[in-house]
């Protein structure tokens, strides 16, 4: 016979508890909420992060968030008050809601310890509920610190060319070999087209959603490091437990949402901010990116406040290790290692005359190659594991150590370069007409740009605009407007072979007898190659083979297109002085027959971090004619 407390217990669980807990306790909810009110909760900052509430235009607020289940109120994504009382109501139950299907307390765990703290909850009248999935996963994360992590910028794809942020778990007891079998908590986009343009559309204009997940970090090493060769910059934080128990919690609600993801303002960088500014309010992150956000600019905002930073980490990527190992190597070194890449069998001969620890060192390259490749899936699986045998063979026999190597970052950590924005004052001269410039460019990095904490050879321009005021004309005129301007030089390598090359988009000026101003529209791409010397400190010569569309009115007709190239030499002269030099030349026999000639002299000086000053001896071949216009131009520049 079943007692009655067994039958009370089935009947609870029959009727569910909701309607039981929220009869008994009408009246302790009303004074939660009478308090709140008092105390103003649902504008106390802390609160609004929680909910990721930022005011409008008007003067409200409105959510980041874009997932309805991430909100207990109907007008919760709007209404902070509306949402923090009927959180408090949905703690009286055990409904399951969100997006992972628990109650309330659990779900929203982070909001539930806030306000049972900010208002004191009474255990006997508000009973603290057991999450027990939420309890598992922080106890399998396991955590002591967390660490910033920045992956270097990947310029053969659009959502990586300025880089990405991402937070480790660093766990308790583990060692330096075996921290990468951390946990991570990474923001990204869920993307849902292979269409290279629908990608960058949508990107742009909030077309994908964007979630957190936790991943393993083996997993984004393996991503970012052995298949994309992106040197990646560890931050270990200065914050307390209590500081990382309040970031995990609220990892765990996001869980529940999804958030509109761009990829110049709220991407993978920015939505880290307000985690970080949950665990620490004292924070200010989040509020000086609301119109762009780029990777880098984070880093900096974050190693700025002092002490949050305690210690940084280079992690070479495998591509930087294999270049830096073989540039060790003597030439007849580099020949039997290229045998070694290219042969499938491995004779004693081979390695004649070669030290033992000097072999043991070719057949790690060699092997760290064949790993590259197998991460980049650029061969077939089972020749790559034949190949990886004989070397694991060869190298097992030698028993000794290859001599050890010191690995050196390729450029310096990303905080202490220049910021990303810039704006120049300029005075130059055109044809003996004196003009004064003011450019202005959002973002982000031009190849005559200080290379310190960027990707050298890289070139990211975006609405990049250059007005002038020309003194004897008495006139103010549109110079340029570059869209984007995107450059990738990659050096010839005989192991990593990536071609260069080139896109933009840009409403530029033709010197032309037919108007003053001749405005057009410039499409522009190419690809081509380029070559490293190291006769100063640094040289890059290169050529891109270019297609090319201009549309304009002054054209007849309306347009013309072509082909043609460039040829140029980019040098570090010192430390804070590089050269550009290059010359472009493009025939067009599409639309109006005619060509184009131009040819540049660029140097620029870094006067200090933010500031540097450029000189320009531009060359051009006016439109259908003979005749060259040429200008001199000096600017200061400022970075912001």
């Amino acid at each position: 016979m079943l007692r009655w407390s067994t039958i009370f217990l089935l009947l609870w669980l029959l009727l569910g508890a909701t309607p039981l807990l929220a009869a008994e306790n009408p009246d302790y909810l009303q004074e939660l909420i009478n308090v709140a009110r008092q105390k103003g909760l649902s504008q106390n900052r802390y609160w609004l992060l929680l909910i990721h509430y930022h005011t409008t235009f008007f003067g409200g607020f409105t959510s980041d968030a874009s997932d309805n289940s991430f909100f207990l109120a109907p007008d919760g994504k709007t209404n902070p008050e509306s949402e923090l009382e009927t959180t408090l109501a949905k703690f009286f139950s055990d409904e399951l809601v969100g997006t992972s299907k628990q109650p309330a307390q659990c779900a929203f765990i982070a909001r539930y310890h806030w306000l049972k703290e900010a208002l004191g909850f009474d255990p006997k009248r508000l009973p603290e509920q057991t999450c027990e999935r939420f309890k598992a996963w922080y106890a399998a994360l396991n955590a002591k610190s967390i660490s910033l992590i920045f992956p270097s910028a990947y310029m053969n794809n659009p959502s990586s060319m300025f880089g990405h942020t991402l937070f480790r778990i660093n766990q308790k007891d583990q060692t330096e070999q075996t921290e990468i079998l951390d946990y991570t908590i990474n923001y990204a986009a869920t993307v849902t087209t292979d269409n290279g343009v629908l990608f960058a559309v949508w990107g742009i204009t909030g077309g994908f959603k964007g979630n957190f997940s936790t991943v393993p970090y083996y997993l984004q090493v393996r991503r970012y490091s052995d298949m994309e060769s992106r040197d990646i910059w560890e931050y270990r934080l200065n914050l307390s437990e209590e500081e990382i128990t309040r970031m995990l919690m609220h990892a765990w609600e996001l869980g529940n949402t999804t958030f509109t993801y761009y990829f110049f303002t709220q991407n993978c960088s920015y939505q880290l901010l307000p985690l970080l500014e949950v665990a620490r309010p004292t924070l200010h992150l989040a509020d000086a990116f609301r119109y762009w956000t780029i990777p880098a600019d984070t880093v900096r905002s974050i190693a700025s406040v002092s002490g949050l930073v305690e210690e940084m980490t280079y992690r070479p990527s495998r591509g930087t290790q294999i270049r830096q190992k073989r540039a060790l190597l003597s030439p007849e070194e580099r020949r039997v290692l290229s045998e070694i890449d290219r042969g499938t069998t491995m004779t004693p001969e081979l390695f004649d005359g070669l030290p033992v620890d000097r072999q043991a060192l070719l057949l790690d390259i060699a092997y760290d190659y064949t790993r590259y490749r197998t991460a980049k899936e650029e061969v077939d699986l089972d020749e790559i594991k034949r190949k990886q045998r004989l070397l694991l063979q060869q190298r097992s026999a030698l028993r000794v150590q290859s001599p050890p190597v010191t690995f050196t970052p390729v450029t310096a950590p990303p905080e202490t370069g220049h910021d990303t924005a810039r704006v120049g004052l300029g005075l130059g001269w055109r044809e003996g007409d004196p003009f004064e410039e003011l450019a202005i460019r959002p973002a982000y990095q031009d190849l005559l740009d200080d290379d310190i904490g960027y990707t050298s050879g890289a070139q990211i321009e975006l609405m990049n605009a250059r007005i002038r005021y020309y003194n004897q004309q008495e006139r103010v005129t549109l110079h340029s407007l570059a869209f984007a301007d995107i450059i990738s030089l990659v050096p010839l390598d005989p192991l990593f072979k990536k071609p260069s090359w080139k896109i933009s988009a840009s409403l530029e000026t033709l010197p032309s007898n037919r108007c003053h101003d001749c405005r057009y529209f410039d499409l522009n791409m190419g690809t081509g190659s380029a070559l490293e010397g190291h006769l100063l400190r640094r040289e890059l010569i290169y050529f891109l083979i270019e297609l090319d569309g201009n549309y304009g009115g002054f054209f007849d007709p309306d347009y013309r297109a072509g082909v043609g190239g460039t040829v140029g030499l980019l040098a570090d002269l010192a430390a804070r002085w590089k050269l550009h030099l290059f010359s472009t030349y493009l025939t067009y026999p599409l639309g109006e027959h005619s060509h184009d000639l131009k040819m540049s002299l660029q140097q620029r000086v870094t006067l200090l971090q933010d500031l540097s000053l450029r000189l320009e001896l531009n060359r051009r071949q006016e439109l259908n004619r003979r005749d060259f216009q040429n200008e001199g131009l000096v600017t200061l520049q400022v970075y912001f």
